[in-house]
């Protein structure tokens, strides 16, 4: 591999791989790997390449590391067009990741700010502009007061012509924080707002799984904070990239290489990494379990896989016992039974599995109640003896 001729776009696919390899235990990392590159043997040789240079240790990695991402570094990235759809002007880029960018926006015809995110080029490639069009239409269709809507999509032309063109959506500016940015000030949360958003997102996940909307990167970047309520975000974008992993092949795309399985191990369920063509709402359930574990003990679910069984992790810790600690045992059994191995384990829906939240709450809540009428009652009775003693002696 020559690191030294990576191109920036072939950066944007490896990164998301090599982040997710490296949450993983060392003696797994090979048959992540193997699954997730689906047959690609150059991008599994560059994927392993950075992984093995990242074992070395910094000291080895920090000057061949300086030459050979030089062109990263220094390469702009494609900016989109000033104006996109003829109405949203590019105020400024407010968040990027692997798969796509975020940018303030005016739209000038509603007067309001709204959040642009473009896809970069080669994700775009793979996942076609009617694939995109597809699920953006889907998603744009769900109207929850815990989902993020869906204002508009489209495709711009880049005003350089050896530049792809741009597909983006659009959706209202969220100018609260993100619930991975609360976790970076607060570790771990109470029950109390554990079950409360827990039960939010649930219960907007199986709405839009009653209407066939899978999410299937549910994580704490995705899921908003606004006035302290969850709002799910994304709905659209992760699913086509999915369907294009599963469904695109060389062959049919003109030799563009297929989609790598994206996520986060962290969060993704066991038939998702595998790139399973069979894939429902349990798996956004598996996501939810695994989101409402870090929030519980303040450590991300660290996945790695059984040997032999690719996809089918395995966590540290995460169990019953490290969840009780912090939460009861009816909270903690809810919780572990979303994150099973088997989609036939879990809740058979979100809505199944946010009503188990409710009543895990329930039930904590009764031992203090009955502690309370016995300790009333007992005063009562006292009482009574005091007025009855008193009453006789009068």
């Amino acid at each position: 591999m020559t690191l030294g001729s990576l191109s920036r776009e072939r950066w944007k696919m490896i990164e998301p791989l090599l982040d997710a390899a490296l949450e993983l235990e060392s003696a797994v990392r090979s048959e992540f790997l193997d699954a997730s590159c689906r047959g690609d043997a150059e991008l599994r040789a560059e994927v392993g390449s950075l992984l093995t240079a990242c074992e070395l240790g910094s000291g080895t990695l920090k000057t061949p590391a300086a030459i050979a991402y030089a062109p990263l570094l220094t390469e702009p990235a494609p900016s989109p067009p000033t104006v996109l759809g003829g109405r949203y002007r590019i105020v400024r880029e407010i968040g990027r990741g692997g798969m796509a960018t975020v940018y303030l926006a005016d739209d000038r015809k509603h007067c309001r700010q709204v959040a642009v995110k473009t896809l970069h080029g080669g994700v775009a490639r793979i996942i076609g502009r009617a694939q995109f069009a597809r699920e953006i239409e889907i998603a744009a269709g769900l109207s929850h007061p815990h989902i993020l809507p869906l204002h508009d999509s489209g495709e711009e032309a880049s005003e350089r012509s050896d530049e792809p063109s741009f597909l983006y959506f659009v959706s209202p500016f969220a100018a609260g924080e993100s619930l991975r940015d609360r976790l970076r000030r607060e570790p771990r949360l109470s029950p109390h707002d554990v079950v409360r958003l827990g039960r939010e997102i649930g219960l907007a996940l199986d709405y839009a799984h009653r209407r066939g909307v899978i999410h299937l990167d549910i994580k704490p970047e995705n899921i908003l904070l606004q006035d302290g309520h969850a709002i799910i975000a994304d709905f659209g974008i992760a699913r086509s990239v999915s369907s294009a992993s599963l469904n695109t092949s060389p062959a049919e795309d003109e030799g563009e290489r297929p989609l790598p399985i994206m996520g986060t191990p962290s969060y993704m369920s066991p038939e998702q990494a595998l790139g399973a063509p069979d894939v429902d709402g349990r798996s956004d359930v598996y996501s939810l379990g695994c989101v409402l574990y870090e929030l519980v003990t303040g450590d991300r679910p660290a996945p790695h896989a059984k040997p032999k069984r690719v996809g089918l992790w395995v966590r540290r810790g995460s169990n019953t016992r490290a969840l009780e600690k912090h939460v009861s045992r009816e909270l903690a059994s809810a919780i572990i039974r979303a994150m099973s191995h088997s989609k036939e384990d879990r809740f058979l829906t979100a809505g199944d599995f946010a009503r188990a939240l409710s009543g895990a709450a329930r039930e904590r809540s009764r031992p203090h109640v009955h502690r309370a009428f016995v300790a009333l009652a007992a005063t009562a009775s006292l009482v009574i003896s005091l007025i009855a003693l008193w009453t006789a002696r009068a």
